[in-house]
């Protein structure tokens, strides 16, 4: 994933934990009893909701509280906008007594104030309820005040919203590293408006904030908006509030004409509605596996990175709330790999965007060279002023193969190698760095290392500063080679040649093949420890097999990199009990030294992680082994709130807890880990297409827990595709399916063959 100093950034979050699901004798799964339902709260919860790149954060009263030196805010451009905001009643702050996210966009707050006096001293024990809305918008925030009085005559309070805005660039948030600024200023720009301005060369950031309706005797001071309000038993106030984000000095956006809210207005979340009647729908007899999807694809709307508008089709998944709502090429490759199943056209808009960013210049402070494609985009003011490199940074050694395995999925999934053919040049730089910088030392394997002090140490999927070590516990010494990056040029290399051959170009397509089958045989000589009978995890800078337990083999196994018997033997090593927890596979042995399951990658489970390696095992034919692992991380995902799969969670085992226990700086939702739950179905059903050669490959493997899982309305290109498969008492399958003017053929495609 990405560079981090994670194990002192703590994100506080509510844990609803159910039982797993049991399973009946006929295989039905049963939702647990509602009295089992164990409820854990970690120390600092806090609500979450955002559109692309704007999202919100804040405690459970819903505020952004003063000295505010967490994550709480309210985010955009990579900037924290808002950095206090807190309701106040004649000086007294209401408790939040519920809470809820109606949506991705929209939360609710009901709060109470008690024992609420009138100014003029006549109402002693008034109470006044207020109940809060807020809605997320690209770059903008809507916010709607409703307060009622219980007294037995009208009272008049004060209402007081305390703003401020810090401006800070989102790396100071999250690693605490705070910079002064001068030129802070907050001033009235008209009835009812209230700016607040940073500018600090050709960098601007403003806020604005706006009553929607005009608001009699609205008044600023002391950092506080206020407002008079007279309220009488049984009618309402209400107050809107338009929170603009703004980052030039661009006329100002359109005040809305009414609430947001309001009955008769447009539906805000239509959008996001439109994007869940779109993907293909599941029916399968385990409902975790359909709470989960469900919850995967709200978890995708969320995640959606738009160029200009949300209006736009094409868009890519960004990595993760809070911390990484940008473009990430490795993060965002394979999550729409993992949404295939769900909707084919996602891939489109990410390998449009990752082909704008590709780089044409050699930087070594960027970790950039002609071809790579990037790994991080950030546009606040540290990345505009050189303060860190991610103008984009391209720290990343698999996002360029991964960009490749990608396009060969689209190929396949839609099968028009035209449409594709502005991708052409961006495939063959690709292909072009990968043997000539990815392959630092001519060996024929792919090594990263940083070019400058500053670059990140790690630059494969676990980047980490502490995710890759040797047996010993020590950092393995540069440049490093590891297993799955091998894997991925495999795959990448394999897999993009028949888009090659379909673009009129046999002898590159040829070429790419027999490189890919060199690769392989030099992999398994190099990799395969004998002795052990493991793949090892990396090769050093002096060439050393280490042999580090880790789950990375399961990348190899997705790829099919490895012949059937050691695929098969590095397989059941991911399941052994040092490795396997009952949730999900570590990332590390708990038999290595630096093992610490409440660590960020040296013995935590990663969701995304653990299904690769189920697809890698049951391509392997370890099918059994592939049950087990999925339904591990099913009960997982039914542990945690919403059902929502985050990006890691604690690697201790199963038995040793009644529930997984969180990871407290995961990001929630995160792509990868959604896609995971999509990935799942792919797996379960053997869902392979070859939209190219007309045909649609499937190889079913259903367990007793889930005898049958419908797939419908999934869209490959402009056909319709239904299946639905049925485990038989024997254990085998049958398939029923409609994919107009595809053939359905029961088996492995031919590119997933083992030799």
């Amino acid at each position: 994933m990405k560079q981090r100093q994670r194990e002192g950034v703590s994100r506080a979050k509510a844990v609803r934990a159910v039982s797993p699901a049991g399973v009946a004798g006929d295989g039905r799964a049963q939702m647990a009893p509602w009295r089992t339902l164990i409820t854990a709260i970690h120390p600092h919860p806090s609500v979450k909701i955002n559109h692309g790149a704007t999202f919100l954060v804040t405690d459970r009263q819903g505020s952004i509280p003063s000295h505010n030196e967490g994550e709480y805010g309210l985010y955009s451009a990579d900037t924290r906008f808002i950095s206090r905001h807190e309701l106040r009643i004649n000086g007294k702050q209401p408790d939040s007594v519920a809470s809820v996210r109606l949506s991705y966009r929209h939360a609710r707050w009901h709060m109470i104030a008690d024992s609420i006096s009138d100014p003029r001293g006549d109402m002693r024990e008034a109470r006044v309820a207020i109940t809060v809305d807020r809605l997320v918008s690209l770059r903008q925030m809507h916010e709607e005040l409703e307060l009622h009085t219980f007294a037995r005559a009208p009272v008049t309070v004060l209402l007081e919203i305390a703003l401020e805005s810090d401006f800070a660039d989102l790396f100071e948030v999250r690693f605490r590293s705070w910079q002064r600024r001068a030129d802070l200023n907050t001033w009235w720009v008209g009835p009812n408006s209230l700016e607040c301005r940073y500018e600090n060369q050709d960098f601007i950031r403003r806020c604005l904030v706006r009553a929607v309706k005009p608001v009699v005797e609205t008044t600023y001071a002391n950092g506080s908006l206020r407002f008079p309000v007279d309220l009488v038993p049984g009618e309402e106030w209400r107050l809107c509030l338009q929170y603009d984000l703004l980052t030039d000095d661009q006329d100002l956006p359109m005040l809305a004409s009414r609430s947001v809210f309001a009955s008769g207005e447009d539906d805000p979340m239509s959008q996001a509605r439109s994007w869940q009647r779109s993907v293909s729908q599941i029916e399968p007899a385990d409902i975790r596996l359909q709470f989960a999807y469900e919850r995967a694809i709200e978890d995708f709307a969320a995640l959606r990175l738009h160029e200009q508008d949300s209006s736009s089709d094409r868009w890519m998944p960004a990595a993760g709330l809070p911390w990484f709502m940008a473009l990430f090429g490795r993060d965002s490759l394979i999550a729409s790999m993992q949404a295939m199943i769900a909707q084919p056209a996602v891939a489109i808009g990410t390998l449009e965007n990752l082909a704008k960013w590709q780089s044409d210049v050699d930087d070594p402070v960027r970790d950039a060279e002609p071809g790579k494609i990037p790994h991080e985009l950030r546009v606040g003011e540290w990345a505009h002023f050189g303060l860190v490199p991610h103008r984009p940074y391209f720290g990343t050694a698999d996002a360029t193969p991964l960009y490749l395995l990608l396009l060969a999925e689209q190929y396949r999934w839609l099968g028009d190698a035209e449409a594709l053919q502005p991708f052409k040049r961006v495939a063959e730089r690709c292909l072009d760095w990968i043997d000539r910088y990815g392959d630092r030392d001519g060996d024929g394997f792919q090594e990263y290392a940083p070019r400058t002090p500053e670059g990140y140490r790690n630059q494969a999927w676990r980047d980490a500063h502490d995710g890759v070590l040797d047996e010993t516990g020590a950092f393995p010494d540069l440049p490093i080679g590891t297993s799955e990056m091998q894997a991925y040029v495999y795959g990448a290399k394999g897999r993009i040649a028949a888009l090659f051959e379909a673009w009129g170009d046999d002898q590159r397509a040829a070429r790419l093949r027999q490189e890919a089958a060199e690769l392989r045989d030099r992999f398994i000589k190099a990799f395969w420890l004998e002795e052990q009978g493991e793949l090892a995890f990396l090769l050093d800078g002096h060439k050393r097999a280490v042999s580090t337990v880790v789950s990375n083999s399961g990348h190899a196994l997705w790829m099919g990199i490895l012949d059937k018997a050691r695929g098969e033997a590095a397989g059941k090593r991911l399941m052994r009990p040092d490795m396997f927890t009952g949730w999900g596979v570590r990332v590390l042995s708990e038999h290595h030294p630096s093992y610490d399951p409440h660590s960020y990658q040296r013995g935590s489970v990663w969701p995304h992680d653990s299904v690769i390696a189920a697809a890698g095992l049951k391509r392997y034919g370890l099918v059994e082994e592939a049950w087990t692992l999925l339904d591990g991380l099913l009960g997982a995902v039914m542990c945690f709130e919403d059902i929502q799969m985050p990006e890691l969670f604690a690697g201790l085992p199963r038995g040793e807890f009644a529930v997984p226990v969180p990871y407290r700086g995961a990001n929630v939702p995160q792509a990868w880990a959604a896609g995971s739950v999509l990935q799942m179905v792919r797996i379960l059903l053997g869902f392979e297409p070859d939209v190219p050669a007309g045909r649609i490959y499937v190889d079913p493997a259903l367990p007793a827990w889930c005898p049958r899982l419908e797939l419908r309305k999934l869209r490959i290109g402009d056909r319709e595709v239904r299946l639905s498969v049925h485990r038989k008492p024997d254990g085998d399958c049958l398939i029923e399916g409609d994919a107009p003017g595809l053939e359905i053929v029961r088996g492995t495609p031919p590119w997933q063959e083992l030799d």
